[in-house]
């Protein structure tokens, strides 16, 4: 690679080196440094000089006096400059400023490095500062220092929580599905036993147009809800609508619910359409005979979520209505004019479908009332966190959230990992990442929106795969993991939008900290009121003897757990089937690689039942019950302020709900529990954990 090739991929954020999960040490080469360099200019704004006068966006501390860095001519550096600013909610500030040139070296344009101290304070938000005389701006994001903390968790108190898939919630009601009734049911029974916070897996948009697409963490959009954990009955309008409950009342329909209940897996095409006609014909009643303050709340529904709703239902609604005529739900494969949010083809296709775009937003509002209505229960529980949501790295391409983002998706590249022990040429996610550049030039509000929206009627969100605020693993189109890069993210700026998102919706947030982390980011994210995400399994003393962490070893700021979403349950795990599973899969790298696990494994619990002889737990390893029971009493008396128990671990659940590294080859996301949520409460391992939270100290009361 050229020194000139070099110099480019540093200036844009690119790493020149990193080393993979196999000990490889990977240089960065001309190839892929100039396929990322092209993905990221193809959209990025104008890097002239003009607009680099100021940064796109400057972040400082809530409180503290605002100076701001910029390129000044050479002429004009040693004379009062004249500013404005224009705080988010409407006061303005006018002032001048003599800039201190900070950098002797002069620019090839004739600029130099300088800083104005205007001595305003501001108050926490999002503002604009001007700079007349260069007819320039950039966005001011003044920030709290740290996240929001609940008041149930200063000095040093401890809770508990309960995690759910919600789509593989069983019930004698659902539809084959979990849904927000459900997850109401799921939240009453963990207040009653004690537990601060229900979470939840992403509540993501799915694609409807393509239901069978079933991962919650490659979604349609991230900024809106999946209408299929409607709780279809529960609707006012699909009450009063004859033609709904006709439908619902059919032998067709009887028929086919029947199945869907009673099959192990979700069929979510088959659960669309049982919905989709019952919601279409309470949406038709609902536009026909709806009264005024009814459609005056959808109304205010809109206008509060404008800022990613119209143009989320427009391309909603365009991708059904690609499905229906042929045309495709890919918006990738559209006319060019199609592919334009703000085209006028587009503007008229709207226009005309009115009705369509009307019934995606009305199955928005219906979401939120259901998922409001989670939130109440819990608070009438006495949950002092609530729901604990969940917020996926990147959106699918073919869905409406990159058909919405325009520029701000950079072409020709796709986030994933790096080469590691279980996949040696690296993982592709198959999520187009955003521009940087593009998202800076926006003031970073795309990134505000999508935590305020995945914020609402929570109590706490876990940020997906939180090295991503520092760097992103970034793939040319076309290659594999280890053809991969490392571009360097503004985490500054992301950070201190987290910390204001944070405490503006009185939202704890988590920061999923797995694989392969950059020194010092951890503590970073930690001053910055970031908790941890501790899995009891990888808690070793990595660099001593392997042994497992005592209890008082986790950080205080963390959630600690025994297993994740992406791991095997308990059940699987102590007996070793999920080793079995991989080697049938074909996902080991090499034929042997599955006997060294199983001597891995072995070698594992034995730790494991140490650490619990030490601390004067059971040590049974035959009854899965007891191991489970005993692996949560360790995360229970853990110094982490949450410790969080896997409903399927309740359950007892043998197979996964997600396998890393498999699609079509076993059906992730869509295992049901076998446990009933009417059988919840009067479980005897859900009475077991619950009261070793309690002797920990961690009940709510």
């Amino acid at each position: 690679m050229t020194e000139d090739w070099q110099a480019q991929a540093t200036a844009a954020g690119l790493e020149p080196d990193y080393w993979d999960g196999l000990g490889v040490h990977r240089v960065l080469g001309a190839e892929t440094a100039q396929a990322l360099l092209a993905a990221l200019a193809a959209a990025a704004p104008d890097d002239g000089a003009t607009a680099q006068v100021l940064p796109a966006a400057v972040c400082v501390a809530a409180g503290e006096a605002l100076a701001i860095d910029c390129r000044l001519p050479a002429a004009r550096a040693g004379a009062s400059v004249a500013w404005q600013l224009v705080e988010e909610g409407g006061q303005g500030h006018a002032g001048a400023a003599r800039p201190v040139v900070v950098a002797e070296a002069m620019a090839t344009d004739g600029s130099l490095a300088c800083r104005l101290d205007t001595g305003l304070v501001l108050p926490a938000g999002y503002h604009r500062f001007e700079l007349p005389l260069c007819d320039t701006s950039c966005t001011v994001i003044a920030a709290p220092r740290q996240a929001w903390l609940p008041p149930a968790l200063a000095g040093g108190a401890r809770r508990w929580g309960l995690a759910v898939q919600v789509y593989s919630l069983r019930s004698e009601r659902n539809w084959g599905m979990g849904d927000f009734t459900d997850l109401a049911a799921v939240v009453a029974s963990a207040a009653r036993g004690g537990a601060a916070l229900v979470g939840v897996n992403p509540l993501h948009a799915r694609h409807l147009a393509e239901p069978h697409e079933a991962s919650p963490y490659a979604p349609a959009s991230r900024y809106a809800l999946d209408p299929l954990y409607l709780d279809v009955a529960a609707i006012a309008d699909v009450q009063d609508a004859a033609a709904a409950q006709s439908l619902m009342a059919s032998a067709d329909f009887t028929r086919r619910l029947a199945a869907a209940r009673a099959t192990p897996l979700v069929d979510h095409a088959a659960i669309a359409a049982l919905k989709l006609p019952v919601l279409r014909a309470g949406f038709e009643h609902f536009h026909d005979h709806a009264p005024a303050a009814r459609r005056a709340a959808l109304a205010a529904f809109r206008a509060a979520s404008a800022a990613w709703l119209d143009d989320f239902a427009t391309g909603e609604a365009l991708r059904l209505a690609g499905a229906a005529s042929g045309r495709g739900s890919d918006w990738r494969q559209w006319p060019p004019a199609w592919r334009d949010p703000h085209s006028a083809e587009v503007a008229a296709w709207r226009e005309a479908h009115a009705a369509e775009v009307d019934f995606v937003c009305w199955l928005q509002w219906q979401a939120d009332l259901q998922l409001a209505a989670v939130a109440a229960r819990a608070r009438a529980g006495g949950m002092s966190i609530g729901l604990y949501r969940d917020v996926a790295v990147g959106a699918s391409p073919a869905g409406a959230e990159c058909w919405a983002a325009g520029t701000l998706i950079a072409p020709g590249a796709s986030v994933g990992a790096p080469p590691d022990l279980l996949n040696h040429n690296g993982q592709d996610w198959g999520l187009p990442p955003w521009n940087p550049r593009v998202l800076a030039a926006r003031g970073y509000r795309p990134f505000a929106e999508l935590l305020a929206a995945n914020m609402r009627h929570a109590g706490a969100l876990r940020i997906d795969h939180v090295m991503a605020l520092y760097r992103l693993f970034w793939i040319p189109a076309g290659r594999c993991g280890e053809d991969g890069a490392y571009l360097r993210q503004p985490f500054d700026c992301l950070a201190a939008v987290v910390a204001l998102e944070s405490v503006r919706n009185r939202c704890l947030v988590v920061g999923e900290d797995l694989g392969s982390v950059p020194d010092g980011l951890r503590e970073a994210l930690a001053a910055r009121g970031l908790l941890s995400y501790r899995v009891l399994l990888f808690e070793r003393h990595w660099d001593g003897d392997g042994s497992f962490k005592r209890p008082h070893e986790y950080p205080e700021q963390a959630l600690a757990t025994v297993v994740t979403h992406d791991m095997p349950t308990i059940a699987e795990l102590w007996a070793g089937d999920d080793i079995a599973r991989r080697e049938a899969l074909g996902l080991y790298p090499e034929a042997d690689f599955g006997a060294a696990e199983r001597d891995r494994r072995a070698a594992e619990r034995g730790g494991l039942m140490a650490l619990a002889a030490e601390l004067g737990l059971p040590t049974e390893q035959t009854d899965a019950a007891i191991v489970t029971a005993t692996l949560h009493a360790i995360v229970a008396r853990s110094a982490a302020m949450l410790a969080v128990v896997q409903l399927d671990d309740v359950s007892g659940e043998d197979t996964p709900v997600n396998v890393p590294g498999t699609h079509d080859e076993y059906p992730n996301w869509r295992r049901k529990l076998g446990l009933t949520l009417e059988a919840l409460d009067g479980d005897a391992r859900w009475q077991a954990l619950a009261a070793a939270m309690r002797a920990a100290g961690r009940a709510e009361r």
